[in-house]
């Protein structure tokens, strides 16, 4: 089942690619002893890789754009540095994306945009597929800021590299401006770099409602409390702790809706005034 919320005259839908299961060392600072229902029967984390896509009355367009084909097995190395005696098959497996656009009655060429939080690989892998866009009608618009490290600093191997030389080569890209920026009527990217140097939050407002997907920028739901657990990929804690800090506090102030990338507990969150997590949809 599709996790779905309405924000005025938007649905929002979280589409899934995939899942991922993450141990605890790619939480930095994060104790799992205080929280171990966050650990599965093997150990680990799971999490969703996915998108969100939007439908409103400024068309179709995707949050992000999954992992694309990909099964990664789980690293014996990463079992043993974990302490983990029944590890999951695969460290991440996806590629059900087109799928789940279709279960919710969207075509791959009804996707005018695709809004790209930041350039790591489960965020943009549906981008190209087959040497094609795979969003035929779609402009893809990322932060340029992560094409230093994230593209040309990739390894030769990297997957990354050729996926998004493909889609330079194919005219799609479109570069966020380095200031907030309206995208379309009511919808906005704001630059929150911590995660990677690039990283975009992208807010909708409609009718007097908020949303705000926010990448990767929170990755654990203990995150809400604890300003000391970090992500293994965060190229700089402190500006990601601090991007946190400043969204939770303007989400409880305002009612804001929280939409991670990642996270299903909740999929769509807002924040009580305990400075706990309420599930958005049910509320």
């Amino acid at each position: 089942m599709t996790d779905t919320i309405t924000i005025g005259e938007y649905t929002v839908s979280a589409l899934v690619d995939g899942e991922s299961h993450l141990p605890p060392s790619a939480y930095p600072g994060a104790d799992f002893s205080r929280y171990p229902e966050l650990l599965d029967a093997s150990g680990t984390h799971r999490i969703r890789i996915g998108a969100h896509l939007v439908q409103g009355p400024t068309g179709t367009f995707l949050i992000d754009a999954g992992a694309g084909v990909m099964s990664m097995p789980f690293p014996p190395e990463l079992a043993i540095l974990n302490g983990l005696d029944a590890p999951p098959t695969h460290l991440a497996a996806a590629g059900s994306l087109p799928d789940s656009l279709a279960a919710v009655g969207v075509t791959p060429d009804e996707i005018t945009k695709v809004f790209v939080t930041h350039l790591h690989l489960d965020h943009v892998g549906w981008v190209m597929h087959d040497g094609a866009p795979f969003f035929p009608n779609a402009e893809i618009h990322y932060g340029a800021e992560d094409w230093p490290t994230l593209v040309d600093g990739a390894p030769e191997n990297d997957p990354i590299r050729p996926l998004m030389g493909a889609a330079a080569a194919a005219g799609i890209l479109r570069p966020f401006s380095p200031a907030s920026e309206e995208l379309l009527t009511g919808v906005t990217a704001t630059h929150t770099p911590g995660h990677t140097p690039g990283h975009r939050a992208i807010e909708i407002e409609s009718q007097g409602q908020r949303i705000v997907f926010t990448g990767d920028l929170i990755e654990l739901p203990v995150q809400l409390a604890d300003r000391d657990v970090h992500f293994m990929t965060d190229v700089d804690r402190t500006g990601a702790s601090a991007a946190r800090a400043a969204l939770f506090a303007r989400a409880k102030a305002e009612d804001i809706v929280i939409a991670p990338a990642h996270l299903t507990a909740p999929t769509f969150g807002m924040i009580a005034a305990d400075d706990t997590w309420v599930d958005a949809v049910s509320r």
